[in-house]
């Protein structure tokens, strides 16, 4: 059974086919880096914190359930694996990674949401 590399990985996210370039900027660096990955910005980031609604809706429990927008990249070009609060630039809009989920094969799905 053959182990894929980082090079290898990168097939998976070439920029002129499915990945996008991002800027990543690690909790305490002053400089952020680009990282390659596939964004999938299809996800609502809707936040009930942020919406005044009525009282009959509050009332009501209304909410949203969704994925929000991910990115999906090597652990290896995240400092210690990404942390929640770090951000990446993508397509000129901000996000903050609220979550990581490393796949065990070398990658990560950053779940982000979008800084406003």
């Amino acid at each position: 059974m053959s182990v894929e590399s980082d090079d290898d990985l990168l097939i998976f996210l070439d920029p002129d086919e499915f990945g996008v370039e991002a800027m990543y900027l690690a909790r305490g660096s002053d400089e952020a880096r680009p990282v390659t990955g596939i964004f999938d910005d299809e996800g609502s980031n809707w936040n009930p914190n942020r919406w005044s609604g009525t009282e009959f809706q509050a009332q009501m429990g209304a909410s949203i359930t969704s994925t929000g927008p991910t990115f999906l990249c090597r652990t290896s070009d995240l400092l210690k694996g990404g942390r929640k609060g770090e951000t990446l630039t993508i397509k000129g809009q901000e996000y903050r990674i609220e979550d990581k989920r490393p796949d065990g094969t070398g990658m990560s799905l950053l779940l982000l949401m979008a800084n406003d």
